[in-house]
């Protein structure tokens, strides 16, 4: 009989970091690197918080969830400021 995860964790999000520190050449290449949330409130936190360290950022909820959702990194200010 197989065990079944139990996901408690429903959003993500995830971050582009500069692979190195120093000056930034024209051709930076980035890392991504993502966290895992239960609460869309506490995931819109840590996205805050990144966006003010100046890092792109993307969120989403986390399959099976549903409704699905993705949130680019150009809606994000306005998701942080979404009433939930």
């Amino acid at each position: 009989m197989a065990k079944r995860t139990i996901i408690t964790d429903r959003w993500f999000v995830s971050v582009d970091t500069p692979k190195h520190k120093g000056p930034v050449p024209s051709r930076t290449s980035f890392a991504r690197q993502a966290k895992t949330f239960p609460t869309e409130s506490e995931a819109k936190e840590f996205a805050k918080a990144k966006l003010a360290e100046g890092m792109k950022v993307t969120a989403g909820t986390l399959i099976p969830h549903l409704p699905r959702r993705i949130i680019a990194a150009s809606d994000i200010n306005r998701w942080i400021d979404e009433e939930e």
